[in-house]
């Protein structure tokens, strides 16, 4: 339902996505149960990414109450939901139905209307995978909370939302900034508990990679809530090893 595409370039250690909206079908038939045969690794670790790419066009301005937000929500909601019912039964058609049309809502731009995006994690990821040919939705899950511990502060509104909305935190006497920090590491949690990677290493990334030439070649996105730098790029690269 898009017309996106990513393409590595192993020579320059280079891995970029292009949107072509040009590309995108004028019928798209989608049917859950041709993805039966996708091993459950690679069902899981595709799941993430599309909440990866749910969260990157929500956690950005504008925070005035959205549409697209209100969209996003629900989608987050549904993929937490889908993916622990389909690591259960992989042939559970509703499950995979819903993760289906779930990932097609997460990427055909409608909840990015309006939205500046902050695909930060991803540009990250692009170049750690383009360095190490890593699991892309792996690479993803083990950035991500670290990530988010990094700017969650400066956007502590719209984390303390995704706590509540999403994963249903309490406030309880927290503070914005408490809440915020809660809903990171209910992500976190959720990461654990679906049996992806949480580091680096995990991922096959050894002493000898070279973090600092990785982060070098990231690029620095403009959107986000905290507009990274060279040197926090590896700083979130060394924690998450």
């Amino acid at each position: 339902m898009n017309g996106g595409a990513v393409i590595t370039n192993d020579k320059l250690k280079i891995k970029t996505g292009r949107d072509y909206p040009k590309c995108n079908p004028k019928l798209a038939l989608l049917d859950p149960t041709y993805t039966y045969s996708v091993p459950v690794r690679q069902m899981v670790s595709g799941g993430f990414d599309t909440l990866s790419h749910i969260m990157e066009a929500y956690f950005c301005k504008p925070d005035q109450p959205n549409v697209s937000d209100d969209i996003a929500e629900a989608l987050m909601r549904g993929v937490i939901r889908d993916l622990r019912a389909a690591i259960k039964d992989p042939q559970d058609y509703i499950a995979r139905s819903n993760l289906m049309w779930e990932a097609a809502m997460a990427e055909n731009r409608i909840i990015k209307l309006g939205k500046k995006t902050d695909f930060q994690c991803h540009m990250m990821e692009h170049q750690l995978g383009a360095y190490t040919n890593c699991n892309h939705g792996e690479g993803l899950a083990v950035l991500h909370p670290v990530y988010y511990r990094h700017i969650c502060e400066s956007g502590a509104a719209r984390f303390a939302r995704f706590a509540s909305e999403v994963w249903k935190i309490p406030q309880d006497g927290r503070s914005e900034t408490e809440l915020a920090r809660a809903g990171v590491e209910a992500l976190a949690d959720f990461i654990r508990e679906i049996g992806l990677p949480t580091s680096l290493r995990e991922l096959g990334v050894t002493e000898e990679t070279n973090l600092k030439k990785i982060a070098e070649s990231c690029v620095c996105v403009q959107g986000a809530y905290k507009i990274m730098k060279k040197e926090e790029i590896l700083e979130i690269f060394r924690e998450c090893y």
